[in-house]
């Protein structure tokens, strides 16, 4: 989950500043008698591909030790960079909260201090539930994109959802099969119902979060189209951060869409934007899996299809470039 920036937006800024006020005393007294969990020692640094992440603990964990902690941190950083090719910012802060039931429970990215994250997980959490967490991965790619206004937050999570698993398969953490078993099960949760007014417009949780990877899915396989597979969405979002383009940056959507469309050289962003943004565009999902090679058995496994259309294009979506070739081909 991405924190909506107060700066974007002067009316939310004003109820905030109200909220403040009304609780600054209780706040001044929880700090002292209840101090946040970070304060009780020093952090733990991870550093990942030229930045740093500052690791704060609070509380235990009976399965799992610091050391597999920090490895879930890394793991999680490390799909992101090799996504990017960077990570998003030069220093993150990451509080790391133990509480609830097993299993790494959600989390909210901030853009305060220049990126800061705050995740919990129960306290008898396994090593084999952090090899298999996606959630920190999440929230660690709200970094590499601009904060925009409250009603594109749909692009702001849908990148999340449809740039987490490609960057686990990236970076060796999870199978093709299995990423896409998970895509083909879930996309259609994006599809517009019977009152959507376009992605702008619908701020349902399924058209937030899944119609917003479904636009990105979309605009990947026309770039990679228009661009005989020489390009991608992955080379895009790589364009906009090294335009500076991260979470603690104010950006217009437009802005953001034509970095990208620059750096593949095409307009698909900006188009796919104006088909989707003002009205439902639904995307034939059956149709597009069957161009893409992607056949969905009886069992629910997956089998690909060497034959198919887009075939080239569903295993160069998936597959990691080498070092330096990105926006070089």
């Amino acid at each position: 989950m991405r924190f909506r920036n107060a700066r974007s937006n002067s009316r939310l800024r004003h109820r905030l500043l109200l909220v403040v006020l009304a609780v600054a005393a209780f706040v001044v007294i929880a700090w002292v008698a209840y101090p946040p969990g970070y304060a009780a020692g020093p952090a733990t640094t991870v550093n990942i591909c030229g930045s740093s992440i500052d690791v704060r603990f609070e509380g235990e964990t009976n399965g799992v030790s610091r050391a597999d902690l920090l490895e879930w941190v890394h793991r999680a950083a490390d799909a992101v960079c090799t996504y990017y090719g960077k990570f998003p910012v030069p220093h993150l802060r990451l509080d790391v909260r133990v509480r609830g039931g097993a299993g790494v429970h959600g989390g909210v990215t901030y853009p305060e201090g220049g990126g800061y994250i705050n995740i919990s997980l129960g306290a008898d959490t396994t090593v084999a539930q952090l090899n298999d967490d996606w959630m920190l991965t999440h929230e660690m790619i709200h970094l590499a994109f601009p904060s925009v206004a409250r009603k594109h937050h749909w692009i702001e999570e849908g990148i999340s959802v449809y740039v987490e698993p490609i960057a686990r398969v990236q970076a060796g953490q999870l199978s093709p099969e299995r990423m896409w078993h998970d895509v083909v099960r879930d996309m259609p949760q994006g599809e517009p119902e019977g009152d959507d007014k376009g992605l702008d417009h619908t701020p349902t949780w399924g058209r937030t979060y899944w119609g917003g990877a479904m636009f990105c899915l979309v605009a990947d396989v026309r770039i990679r189209q228009q661009t005989h597979n020489q390009e991608g969405l992955q080379d895009a979002l790589r364009g906009i951060l090294a335009a500076g383009g991260n979470i603690t940056q104010d950006w217009d959507i437009e802005r953001a869409l034509a970095v990208g469309d620059k750096a593949t050289g095409t307009t698909v962003l900006a188009d796919l934007y104006h088909e989707m943004r003002d009205q439902p565009d639904p995307v034939d999902l059956a149709a597009l899996w069957k161009q893409l090679g992607i056949e969905r058995a009886a069992n629910g496994s997956i089998q690909f299809d060497s034959s198919a259309p887009l075939a080239d294009v569903r295993a160069a979506i998936t597959r990691r470039e080498a070092a330096g070739q990105s926006g070089q081909h």
